[in-house]
């Protein structure tokens, strides 16, 4: 066979002018598969090395001409002797730019004339402490592939990489010190399926992107769409890499952006090595590469993949992807896929389980202290997981059904958070305090004039209550405020900074946050979760599974059937109650909605009125805000009422069945006109 006798096939080999050419992309096209450390670019030799390697294996070259035909200049291709099937994915792939293609094509024909695509062949790879380059005797042959050229070999006696094979049972020459060695048994990639696929993707072009295959590997591993996309393109490096980038129009095919792939790179790929996406990508492929282009041939490689994948790096917590897709808008800054896995395994989320310390330094910024369970992504910022925690916890009591992995989770991600909250090290942005023309006197009336000390030099001054630092700066109207969580609720110093964050001009900021995360319906919120009190895939938005006392009330009330009363309890109740989700939180056809809101049109308790992007054809009767949605103007009287009643929770941070309940009442006081 040509693998074992160097002999070629019958195939037109590149000219030389493309050879250079594919010389020159091979480094690009490999990229984040095997990288070459250090600086510089290569001369372009890789492809005739690999070629040497090949032909030496085959015993169509001596030891003395492979020797002579070693260099350092070349990409380190060791590690994808047994795993070309990596390679091939990346070659069929329709991310792949073009002119990468096509060299990774060239290459791929290379290799199936080479022993590396015999499966007879048991190479292994290792690296040595060499004293020569190459070596053959009778039990097998050994070659150094890649670092150094034979003369330097024979000076310096350096560790390289070094690929061997056993004729028998007898273990093959050495070229030095084994320093380690492996097996490298072929995965996929014979010589036929190196021919065939090279083949296919020249004569349709790569192979057609389905994004149910995305689905299915997101599905089965919890990985984000965006990561399921780019590992069934072989393309799992960084996404700002000096190489092998995605093109734009690649992030086209796929449907992802640069923020996109920054996210899932943080949340799914970072510390992962070329070793691991080589493991990882080596046997994806079909046996029969015809079925790449096939209906559902992208799925067998996602099932393949998710398979591949649970085996290396375990199982995120898999969240279903219509949560995912749910979570998108939940919370700014965060992506859906990764407020899910937050909030469904929160334990694996290191923020959540070690307690940060910050303080100030030379700007109005907190330092934070770098420690190794601190990621650097931006997205992961101890801000930003507050914000998205405390959202995250309303959205999925409020919008998930009972037994979601998300809805379950939520309750020990508040947990969590509210005792990395507690630590007496973590300081916060408060707000911007507008001093006016008192200025420093401002500051110090509130906040005293015991200086504030850190662990760094300040270029600014600051005074320190114990729960609030603040800045001093002579002719500044605005004075940079921070806090200590822990300290929050504890005496009249809460009400002191209260009372300025009430009143500044900052939006969203952390206070906020943490006084609701610190408040009664946040607390009430993740009980009910735990309690189990909901039914199985019911919703808390529907009454009848979360307040049905009440509905019985209703219903005997208002003299209607039980699907009529808690249709009428979701409409006095929630601020924009579409159709579609009262379908779903209830599952109702439409034709059952329509059943429920017969009785209660009857009666004039509601009105059918269709408004512009609204969702909605059911209201509460009288007048209404424009919107978008529109809604009814009642319900902020019941919102001005219940919030007079109990100042410390907002009425949208109250459990449903609480809500539900207050907006019975209001309306038997004040009906709807």
């Amino acid at each position: 066979m040509a693998a074992e006798t160097g002999q070629t096939d019958d195939r037109a080999r590149p000219s030389e002018r493309e050879r250079d050419t594919h010389e020159r992309n091979t480094e690009a096209a490999l990229s984040q598969l095997v990288t070459r450390h250090g600086f510089g670019r290569l001369s372009g030799s890789t492809l005739a090395h690999m070629e040497m390697v090949g032909r030496f294996l085959a015993g169509a070259v001596d030891p003395a001409t492979a020797a002579a035909g070693q260099t350092s200049d070349v990409c380190p291709w060791g590690p994808l002797v047994g795993r070309i099937g990596a390679v091939a994915l990346r070659a069929a792939s329709p991310a792949t730019a073009d002119p990468h293609r096509e060299t990774l094509l060239v290459l791929l024909e290379l290799w199936s004339r080479t022993p590396m695509a015999d499966p007879a062949v048991r190479p292994r790879r290792g690296r040595v402490a060499a004293s020569v380059t190459a070596v053959r005797d009778e039990h097998g042959t050994a070659v150094t592939i890649g670092g150094a050229d034979a003369e330097w070999v024979a000076r310096k006696n350096p560790e390289l990489a070094f690929l061997d094979r056993a004729f028998g049972q007898g273990a093959p020459p050495a070229l030095g010190s084994v320093v380690e060695v492996t097996d490298a048994p072929l995965r996929w990639g014979t010589a036929d399926q190196l021919t065939r696929l090279t083949d296919l993707v020249r004569a349709r072009g790569p192979v057609p992107w389905d994004r149910k295959a995305v689905d299915l590997l997101a599905e089965k591993t919890g990985l984000s769409r965006t990561t399921a996309s780019v590992a069934l393109c072989g393309f799992l490096g960084h996404p700002n890499a000096r190489a092998g980038k995605l093109t734009p129009q690649a992030r086209k095919t796929l449907k992802v952006t640069l923020r996109d792939l920054e996210d899932a790179w943080f949340r799914d790929l970072e510390g992962h090595t070329d070793e691991d996406r080589l493991e990882l990508l080596a046997d994806v492929l079909p046996q029969d590469p015809e079925r790449l282009w096939e209906p559902g041939g992208l799925s067998e490689v996602a099932l393949r993949l998710s398979e591949a994948w649970r085996q290396r790096f375990g199982t995120k917590a898999v969240a279903p992807l219509d949560t995912v897709q749910a979570a998108e808008k939940v919370a700014p800054n965060v992506t859906g896929a990764q407020l899910c896995e937050w909030l469904a395994d929160p334990g694996a989320v290191p923020l959540l389980t070690k307690d940060l310390d910050s303080w100030l330094e030379s700007a109005d910024s907190p330092k934070y202290k770098h420690q190794k369970c601190v990621p650097a992504a931006e997205t992961l910022q101890l801000r930003n997981l507050v914000e998205a925690v405390l959202l995250g916890l309303r959205w999925s009591y409020e919008e998930l059904p009972a037994g979601d992995p998300v809805r379950e989770g939520a309750p020990a991600a508040y947990d969590l958070l509210i005792q990395r909250l507690a630590n007496p090290g973590l300081l916060l942005p408060a707000c911007l305090f507008d001093v006016g023309a008192q200025g420093l006197e401002a500051i110090i009336d509130r906040f005293g004039t015991v200086p504030y000390s850190g662990p760094g030099e300040l270029t600014v001054d600051y005074v320190d209550d114990g729960l609030t630092v603040a800045s001093l700066r002579e002719h500044q109207r605005l004075a940079s405020l921070f806090f200590r969580p822990a300290l929050y609720g504890v005496d009249a110093r809460t009400e002191r900074l209260a009372e300025v964050v009430d009143a500044s001009r900052d939006s969203g900021h952390t206070f906020e946050r943490v006084r609701l995360l610190r408040g009664k319906g946040a607390e009430a919120m993740a009980h009910r979760i735990r309690s189990g009190a909901l039914p199985e895939g019911a919703y808390e938005a529907d009454p009848s599974a979360s307040a049905p006392s009440l509905v019985e009330e209703a219903a005997g009330h208002l003299d209607v059937p039980p699907d009529s009363a808690a249709l009428y309890l979701q409409l006095l109740t929630l601020s924009a109650p579409t159709d579609r989700d009262v379908r779903k939180w209830n599952r109702w056809t439409p034709a059952r909605l329509r059943k429920a809101a017969d009785p209660l049109v009857a009666r004039d308790l509601v009105i059918r009125h269709e408004h512009r992007g609204g969702g909605r054809k059911i209201f509460v009767p009288g007048p209404f805000t424009q919107g978008p949605p529109p809604q009814e103007t009642w319900k902020a009287g019941l919102k001005a009422a219940a919030d007079a009643a109990d100042p410390q929770t907002p009425f949208i941070w109250r459990p449903l069945p609480d809500r539900f309940t207050c907006a019975w009442h209001h309306a038997q006081m004040r009906p709807p006109a």
